[in-house]
């Protein structure tokens, strides 16, 4: 992130181009209609029965105090009330916006809108936080009033682009990559059919799909996007819930051992050919001190952990229920609950054995991720032993259709 600069330290020749720039000197900037389209958030679709889902809202910031912006060319400004420009100018160095009682500040001067949208000329990209994006930014203070949410809407094709080389390696084979494009449009795509009343589809983070923007693309990814553009995977005329983590350790989840809910495309297959990958197997030592530490936002009044049960498991071999015991009693609780409390990246699934090692416990497990869907270390194994894009989706998600959508 490049460091924000105070105005009062800037410049004569920036302060004389941010005062232009807020001022609207510009003849008629204020009251001219719009020239170049705004992407729409697509609500009047959905309140008239339906969404076009052809452009996207990713979350990218949900409550800061202050953002910085940058572009090389003009840009615009809309007051998203009005939908007309309110200001424009080129932002050559980092523009400061600023959540401050409940308004906008925009390069040190309160904003008469509430929402604005910053629109790039034709070719070039909004900088957010020291990250280039494609597409348009649109910044509000959040419901609460007290921070900045900051939201990018862009195609989605070129949010697609942006996902895929944050999630696989993009010196993977053709294949796979073709494989991640479909399945992270087809999730994109699953997400927006649900969301058409909120303020944005997707965030930026593990939670969703990891999206890098522009300096995340490459070449080789890129090309798999546009390989696949437009194949979605179906299942009875529906965008699927196309789930992926990094490696199954063997054999798939059935989704509704993880989170509920019965969808016949997420039942669990075996893989086989994830086995040699480097996310296959893991393990690890944590201290009695640690993860009593750690389950202590579940287990109120946990002095000690005493013993850990390892109740049941699945049909994949996942646990389902661990018994912590304790100086108080017992308490149990979900396998998945059980490793978001310890933390996801040191249980890395719920494929796991534990046994005690003096005053610590070790961990040794096989797979990483939830094993719901796509083990995408799985796709990479198939397609290096011949099998192509749709050879592998039908795999892990059985019973679904490609289709080329809309």
């Amino acid at each position: 992130m490049k460091k924000i600069h105070d105005a009062a330290i800037m410049p004569a020749r920036i302060i004389v181009g941010l005062l232009l720039l807020l001022n609207g000197i510009i003849a008629g900037c204020a009251t001219t209609r719009t020239s170049i389209k705004i992407l729409p958030d697509e609500t009047s679709e959905a309140s008239a029965g339906g969404r076009k889902l052809q452009n996207i809202r990713v979350l990218l910031v949900a409550n800061s105090k202050r953002v910085t912006m940058n572009a090389a060319q003009e840009v615009k400004m809309y007051d998203m009330r009005t939908k007309q420009i309110s200001d424009r100018g080129i932002l050559n160095t980092d523009f400061q916006i600023l959540a401050r009682d409940g308004r906008l500040v925009l390069g040190g001067k309160f904003s008469a809108a509430s929402v604005v949208r910053f629109v790039p000329s034709a070719g070039d990209f909004l900088g957010v936080n020291g990250k280039r994006y494609r597409g348009q930014i649109e910044v509000a203070v959040n419901s609460g009033g007290g921070g900045l949410q900051v939201i990018n809407y862009l195609p989605l094709e070129s949010y697609v682009a942006g996902v895929v080389p944050n999630e696989v390696s993009p010196a993977w084979p053709e294949e796979a990559l073709k494989v991640q494009a479909i399945a992270a449009r087809t999730f994109a795509l699953y997400k927006m059919s649900g969301r058409s009343q909120m303020a944005y589809d997707l965030d930026d983070s593990v939670s969703s799909q990891v999206y890098g923007g522009v300096d995340s693309e490459r070449p080789s990814t890129t090309a798999a996007v546009k390989a696949t553009t437009s194949v979605v995977a179906m299942y009875t005329g529906k965008f699927i819930a196309a789930f992926y983590h990094s490696n199954c350790g063997g054999r798939t989840a059935n989704v509704r051992e993880v989170w509920g809910g019965d969808m016949d495309y997420l039942n669990g297959v075996e893989c086989g050919f994830c086995d040699q990958a480097p996310h296959a197997r893991w393990n690890g030592e944590l201290s009695g001190e640690d993860l009593r530490r750690k389950l202590q936002k579940s287990v109120a009044g946990l002095k000690a952990v005493t013993g850990l049960d390892l109740k049941d498991r699945d049909a994949s071999a996942r646990v389902k229920t661990v018994v912590v015991r304790h100086p108080g009693g017992a308490e149990e609780m979900k396998g998945p609950v059980f490793r978001m409390l310890v933390g996801p990246d040191f249980i890395r699934s719920t494929r796991f054995t534990v046994v005690p090692r003096g005053a610590s416990w070790e961990f040794t497990g096989q797979g990483w991720g939830h094993g719901v869907g796509l083990c995408q270390e799985g796709a990479l194994g198939m397609a290096q032993n011949g099998y192509n894009y749709r050879d592998i989706l039908r795999h892990y998600y059985p019973g679904i259709e490609l289709r080329n959508w809309p």
